[in-house]
């Protein structure tokens, strides 16, 4: 990315912004008709680009002998192919553009599901996630005070974390309206719990926002020691859970609200929890969504499946009828606030897995993603804990990869992160053993016998 733009450049993005932010919380509450009117005229635009200027796309469109024109509504989507994180994975240049030139930032994924993902985004794409943060303002309350922005500190993994660049890309393309600006400081969820309340007391923030596992460790460390802490407004977690206990606790003992984004690196808002906690409204009008079965057969509403997306507005890694790896279903009816949005209750009620070491430490799995996570030719990689400070650690790679250098490269970041207090046997593999319901965890932990 470019450190600086030219001035009419910056105009340009300001202006863009401004106009997409005004509205943007009435959205949620549009007609179906104006709602689906708007997602179909994206349908068309997308398929254009994508038949044109996507090499999947371009060759899949001429091998089955079909026409932009055969895309006229959301349905006509499910014609395509379903993809998933690991087809993208092996071949990501595959998805972009190559007939034109566009201003992108890549993003990556925590890795946390065993298929880490590097997903490019366009200005559009970038700036429309920046508008739609007005559709949760509701987050967010009593938390202006004075005439000072919002300050928001952030719990984020350090894999170059996408919050942090998505920020910094508009701060430096474009002029922030000022009801857009947050004041925010970034923590490492690698850091100490010590070291992270420290930085909150000091920083003293409206809201804090965080993995749903990070904000468990967060307060069950707080609950168990009644150390001093300064209670923001609100809470706002995403990617993973908090154990319904820990969740009461801080909402009924403390009073402060907690609320969960539905977003991930493909689709930046995919969906937002609703004021009465019924569930997620989806942003339908950008990113559409369907549950299907194990044969990627629709399913009706109130029955549990796949999720499968299509990104109606990101040009820069087109991804149309992909599966996330969520499980979910869609809720009958329309809900009681008024949003006339669909509503997706998710399957994610385990918080993420914590290993514990002998030594009684514990440690989020997103060390060994940070581990394996740079390793190019890495496809897929598994944790099996064998004991308190043995593990294996399963690999699928690249048919070309260099498989000792890897080895050795991996060694030396497992040494840098843990300090010799676990050994790792590591395993080269074709494919990583499923869940039985088709999912592949990244994690798996050593259980008693029970």
């Amino acid at each position: 990315m470019k450190e600086s733009y030219w001035l009419p450049e910056r105009l340009f993005w300001t202006a863009w912004l401004a106009t997409r932010m005004r509205g943007q919380q009435n959205i949620p509450f549009w007609s179906r008709d104006k709602l689906e009117k708007v997602q179909n005229a994206r349908v068309r635009k997308m398929v254009s680009f994508a038949s044109r200027c996507v090499p999947y796309y371009r060759e899949l469109f001429q091998s089955q002998g079909l026409s932009p024109e055969d895309f006229q509504t959301v349905t006509d989507l499910y014609r395509l192919p379903v993809l998933n994180p690991l087809q993208v994975r092996k071949n990501p240049d595959r998805f972009r553009p190559d007939t034109i030139s566009l201003d992108t930032l890549k993003l990556v994924s925590s890795g946390t599901t065993g298929v880490p993902r590097w997903v490019h985004h366009d200005a559009v794409s970038l700036f429309n996630n920046a508008a739609h943060g007005e559709r949760i303002k509701f987050f967010y309350p009593n938390s202006r005070r004075g005439s000072r922005n919002i300050r928001e500190a952030m719990i984020v993994v350090p894999l170059g974390s996408s919050a942090q660049e998505v920020q910094l890309y508009n701060r430096t393309k474009a002029w922030l309206p000022r009801k857009a600006c947050v004041e925010r400081k970034y923590f490492s969820m690698l850091n100490s719990i010590e070291d992270i309340i420290k930085g909150i007391n000091e920083f003293k923030p409206d809201v804090i926002r965080a993995y749903g596992s990070g904000l468990n460790m967060l307060f069950e460390e707080l609950f168990r020691t009644g150390r001093d802490f300064h209670l923001p407004r609100s809470l706002v977690y995403s990617a993973d859970s908090i154990a319904p206990a820990v969740k009461r606790k801080i909402t009924d003992e403390l009073g402060i609200p907690v609320f969960s984004i539905y977003s991930c690196v493909e689709c930046l808002q995919l969906g937002f929890e609703c004021s009465r906690h019924q569930g997620y409204h989806l942003n339908e009008d950008c990113y559409p969504v369907r549950i299907v079965d194990d044969h990627y057969q629709a399913v009706p509403p109130g029955v549990s499946g796949r999720v499968i997306i299509s990104n109606l507005i990101n040009r820069a890694t087109v991804l149309l009828n992909y599966e996330l790896g969520d499980e979910g279903k869609i809720l009958s009816g329309q809900c009681q606030c008024g949003r006339t949005q669909r509503m997706l209750s998710l399957n994610i009620s385990r918080v993420a897995d914590r290993l514990m070491l002998a030594n009684g430490e514990q440690v989020h799995p997103i060390r060994f993603a940070e581990a394996v996570y740079w390793e190019k030719d890495l496809w897929q990689h598994q944790v099996v804990q064998k004991s308190e400070n043995e593990f294996e650690l399963f690999l699928v790679v690249d048919p070309a990869a260099d498989r000792e250098a890897m080895k050795k490269r991996l060694i030396d970041e497992f040494e840098k992160w843990f300090h010799d207090t676990i050994r790792v046997h590591m395993q080269f593999v074709d494919q990583i053993e499923m869940t039985p319901g088709g999912k592949q965890r990244a994690v798996v932990l050593k259980r008693s016998e029970e």
